[in-house]
């Protein structure tokens, strides 16, 4: 992160923008506060059960590669919420891998070398009990994958990280009450897949993932589901407007 001579990057969030506006800057910050949350932060069963400072002992880190100013409240609030949001991400990436194991014995067996032996069969055991089944909300509605990318890149205090999420996840609803029914019919995961024209596992805007290289059966695809989606949404003005004369 360090530039020449030594010089540290430095970071700069302007008030009510939530992440600094320079695409260096804020690729640099996000990457950094990822490492922090998969090496640093402890793994909690939800944010608001970790402590004030357990949260600012990994913030500090940011000050060995970043000159940043954590002292003004609306930079330290902000990175705080990237570092959240990258700690959901570390923490559905491992439920995942969790997950694709054949039973919880050989779960425990997998080696991830961010966490300790104990800190992983801490996880599994978790994982394994019912009331913690899923990805859920404080409501405990389980979330599928196009719910989990709104909860990462949306918030009620200042909206969508960017106007290409909002799209993407109104894109993915437009889909899913297309395609989720009837003999033409998508998984929840080839929507996202669709919309965001990556792999499984990967997710834009937030790097989640290893960046796939795009083939044209995919475009082809994406193509295809985006001219039925006009089609359908041309279809339904047109009955409107009928109602309506």
């Amino acid at each position: 992160m360090k530039r020449a001579l030594g010089k540290k990057m430095v970071i700069e969030i302007p008030v009510g923008k939530g992440r600094p506006v320079k695409a260096v800057q804020s690729a640099k910050l996000s990457n950094e506060l990822g490492i922090i949350a998969r090496n640093f932060l402890a793994l909690p069963n939800k944010w608001k059960e970790l402590i004030v400072e357990e949260k600012d002992v990994t913030l500090i880190r940011c000050h060995e590669n970043f000159e940043i100013n954590l002292d003004e409240h609306y930079v330290k609030d902000s990175c705080e919420n990237i570092l959240k949001n990258r700690s959901r991400q570390w923490c559905y990436k491992l439920k995942k891998m969790f997950e694709s194991a054949l039973s919880k014995e050989v779960a425990r067996k997998i080696e991830v070398p961010e966490l300790t032996p104990e800190n992983w069969n801490r996880l599994c055991d978790m994982w394994s009990n019912p009331k913690h089944k899923g990805d859920t909300t404080s409501e405990g509605v389980e979330l599928d994958r196009i719910e989990f990318y709104k909860n990462t890149l949306y918030s009620n205090e200042k909206g969508w990280a960017s106007e290409e999420a909002e799209s993407n996840y109104n894109n993915m609803i437009d889909l899913k009450a297309l395609y989720t029914s009837g003999e033409s019919s998508m998984t929840i995961d080839e929507i996202v897949d669709a919309i965001l024209n990556k792999k499984s596992g990967y997710i834009n805007d937030l790097g989640y993932g290893p960046k796939p290289n795009t083939n044209r059966a995919t475009q082809r695809r994406t193509t295809e589901l985006e001219v039925s989606l006009r089609k359908t949404k041309e279809e339904a003005a047109s009955v409107q407007h009928g109602l309506q004369k």
